[in-house]
């Protein structure tokens, strides 16, 4: 009832096919696609018949499959691959179906396919990543100059602005697809050393022949196809948990300053929206705590299989048993997190009125550091922190303004008058703008797959460009 439930109230996600990335038709498909590809670099080295290779290859989808007869094997063998092999060997008959599986075992069947599916979905979750920045980037053109309050700690710090917060989740998305793309590298792999990953079934053919299967899915291979190592894949899903804590962090800025209190961004609100059956005022930020659910249901994933990765010997039921479920929970977890994430970044609502008004309610103390450097250019940096710290704890306690304390101090006044432009002009300090663009024109025209360099992220040309 729970899933139906949420199904219903998430039909106007587009999930881009993510939801069936898993499904039963897929699986099957991916495990036929691996043994369609056994079977190929089979033939061509000369390990089975070239014909039987053909044969066996043929026959390798999905539609062929009888699901009542694979449903009364399952029952009556109690394993989770020998049903899929019988229906194979059957649709291959006699003379070519010995052939099926020809020194291999199931976990690399299934592992291997179970990536397979992975790299799929993670090309999908890729666009929607290029997505994200693309939107982020056209907030961060677009308010490169809108000043707020900057907050360190739930305090206000020093002024910046709302182009230069996003351009750090900018930052924080690209280091995020460099990390995905480096442990892809070593996750998306195929396993077929067999028993217990020494080609004890194959022998010395059986490295070039891992090779080709490898090359014919597309994939990376193995150095060594353990059936024990599975760390490669614990990199990836925590590659994934990363990625999916800079939607948290985004998240929940926007569900707490959507708040009456803050006002400062709001969800895109769909007409019609009801956010509680008992106070008809309420409209509630839906995306927002998806996100930060599936978040931590993602968290929860990444630690039962760092929490498993260790079990000893050559190979362990109940380790793969976890790692097969959890991938696909994985996978299921990280979708919800990133469509809801491409929405909330699209349609996102920024009151700019709403940030400048918080930034004044300090009445002009949110200048500290700049008050504190300018005093510190005649008084030294110590002196000028210890006098605008006490006009400030003046003002806190409700003796005067703080720009009034701050007026009393040696060269005060003219401070004062500074402060107040800035406050007036909208002037930040700093390189808030800069940023800002820079990041927002790297992410303007976006391809999934083509993220900037770590090189081209660097301000330093982008600040040599604009003088």
């Amino acid at each position: 009832m729970g899933t139906e439930f949420n199904d219903a109230l998430t039909s106007q996600y587009d999930y881009r096919g993510l939801r069936d990335a898993f499904a039963p038709p897929a699986m099957y498909q991916a495990f036929l696609d691996v043994e369609k590809a056994v079977a190929l670099a089979q033939g061509e080295l000369g390990m089975i018949p070239i014909a039987s290779a053909e044969v066996v290859a043929e026959h390798c989808r999905y539609e062929y499959l009888d699901m009542d007869r694979l449903d009364t094997s399952y029952r009556t063998t109690r394993h989770p691959l020998m049903p899929l092999i019988n229906e194979l060997v059957r649709l291959c008959g006699p003379q070519h179906g010995g052939y099926v599986h020809w020194g291999i075992t199931t976990q690399n069947v299934i592992q291997t396919g179970l990536l397979l599916l992975a790299k799929r979905a993670q090309a999908v979750l890729d666009g929607l990543l290029a997505d994200i920045l693309r939107h982020l980037g056209r907030h961060a053109r677009t308010h490169a100059k809108t000043v707020m309050a900057g907050r360190t700690h739930y305090r206000h710090a020093v002024p910046i602005t709302f182009g230069f917060k996003v351009a750090v989740w900018i930052d924080e998305f690209l280091q995020a697809s460099d990390r995905l793309r480096e442990a892809e590298k070593r996750a998306f792999v195929v396993i077929t050393g067999g028993a217990v990953g020494c080609f004890s079934a194959l022998g010395r053919q059986g490295p070039a022949f891992q090779s080709r299967v490898a090359a014919l899915l597309g994939m990376g291979e193995m150095a060594i196809p353990s059936r024990a190592i599975r760390t490669h894949m614990c990199e990836y899903v925590n590659a994934l948990s990363l990625t999916a804590s800079i939607c948290h962090k985004i998240a929940e800025e926007v569900y707490q300053s959507s708040s009456e209190e803050y006002g400062e961004l709001h969800e895109g609100r769909i007409e019609g929206t009801i956010g509680s059956s008992t106070m008809p005022q309420k409209i509630n930020p839906i995306l927002c705590y998806g996100i930060i659910a599936n978040s931590n249901k993602l968290y929860s994933c990444a630690g039962m299989l760092m929490a498993t990765a260790h079990r000893p010997f050559e190979s362990d039921g109940s380790a793969n048993q976890m790692f097969e479920d959890g991938l696909a929970e994985v996978i299921s977890a990280i979708s919800e997190i990133l469509v809801r994430t491409e929405l909330l970044a699209r349609d996102l609502y920024v009151s700019t009125e709403r940030m400048r008004t918080n930034l004044d309610l300090s009445h002009g103390a949110i200048f500290g550091e700049f008050a504190m450097m300018r005093l510190g250019e005649t008084l030294g940096k110590h002196r000028g922190h210890e006098l605008v710290h006490d006009a400030a704890m003046a003002a806190a306690a409700g003796k005067a303004p703080f720009l009034d304390e701050l007026a009393q101090l040696p060269g005060g006044q003219a401070l004062r008058t500074e402060i107040e432009n800035r406050l007036e002009t909208g002037s930040t300090g700093g390189i808030c703008a800069e940023y800002a663009l820079h990041f927002g024109s790297l992410v303007q025209d976006l391809a999934a797959g083509a993220m900037p360099t770590v090189e081209q992220r660097n301000i330093n040309a982008y600040l040599k460009a604009a003088r």
